[in-house]
């Protein structure tokens, strides 16, 4: 079983811990959702030591189950030498960062990362409050969804000081296929950023397409080799049974789907604040953001579902009900 972190469990990053001792993990995990969890996953078999930090009831009960030390509150992460923020939005990664900070203590400062897709200014500013306790701040957020998190193949943008990235690296080494040092503090999450500008368009795009493709009773592993081999190339093409398994993944049941969801809604609103920062007119983004958030989660859940059935994919059924 894994929970899910919500906007409404902001506050509970403040609740008192349900522990009465922690051991000394190697990395205090904070926020183990849809992806942090199969992250957290990742790093229990590759041998780390884990605390992981959640509101949910469930997530904790999960990661206990696993033998790790659980707790709902920041202030215990505070002597783990390797910190990683993997929260949902600016708003709880913010909170965390406000809850951890007069408590550090670790005596080289912590290397912290955040791994959450956030805004640079947002990375800038919990760098800066973390700063008084010697705590040293890269931002890392990842790409790739639950099942490559899972499976250690996710894609990893860095920002922030080279040494800090190369003493981070073995730790991403265990995460990601994929790694790249983008530059300055703040440069992974503005490459993160634009790479889902194009990815979540992509995503729900596509689903769009192979949905009117079913409708028309296509072959739809067919429509999926024509586009790999044509301008219609993406990321589902590249693999259809790893996008059937993504599709089943985000559509368990309504939660998991709005989860989703809303997360892709906050990167596309992230990708107009850095188009107006940077003066840039970005109509398409506008539109395409306006579309998915008039968008019914019910409608997505549906579309999702269908699309990750082995049933519906064969050319030549007799019906399909459209989302």
């Amino acid at each position: 079983m894994r929970g899910r972190t919500s906007s409404n469990d902001i506050s509970r990053y403040k609740a008192v811990s349900t522990l009465s001792s922690i051991p000394s993990p190697d990395i205090a995990f904070i926020g183990a959702g849809s992806i942090g969890a199969p992250m957290a996953e990742r790093l229990l078999e590759r041998g780390r030591k884990l605390l992981i930090c959640d509101p949910a009831p469930g997530v904790r009960a999960h990661f206990a189950g696993l033998g790790c030390a659980v707790t709902d509150t920041a202030t215990d992460c505070a002597s783990c030498p390797t910190i990683i923020f993997m929260v949902a939005n600016d708003e709880q990664l913010r909170m965390a960062a406000a809850t951890l900070a007069p408590a550090l203590d670790h005596p080289a400062g912590p290397l912290v990362l955040v791994m959450s897709t956030v805004l640079p200014e947002t990375v800038h500013s919990v760098a800066e409050q973390l700063a008084p306790s010697g705590a040293r701040v890269i931002d890392a957020p990842v790409s790739g969804g639950s099942i490559k998190a899972r499976d250690g193949e996710l894609s990893i943008m860095v920002g922030g000081d080279e040494n800090l990235f190369n003493e981070a690296r073995p730790l991403l080494d265990d995460l990601a296929s994929s790694i790249f040092h983008c530059g300055a503090l703040g440069s992974g999450e503005t490459m993160k950023i634009l790479n889902n500008l194009v990815g979540v368009t992509n995503l729900f795009l596509f689903s769009e397409a192979m949905r009117i493709a079913g409708a028309l009773n296509l072959d739809l592993p067919r429509l999926v080799d024509v586009m790999e081999q044509s301008s219609g190339r993406n990321a589902g093409t590249r693999d259809w049974e790893a996008r059937k398994k993504l599709f089943a993944w985000n559509s368990t049941d309504l939660a998991a789907s709005k989860a989703v969801v809303d997360v892709t809604r906050k990167d596309l609103r992230h990708a107009i604040a850095l188009a107006q920062a940077s003066g840039t007119a970005a109509p398409m983004l506008e539109a395409i953001t306006a579309a998915h958030d008039a968008t019914p989660y019910e409608a997505i859940l549906d579309r999702w579902r269908t699309l990750a059935s082995d049933a519906e994919q064969t050319h030549g059924r007799d019906k399909v009900t459209k989302a």
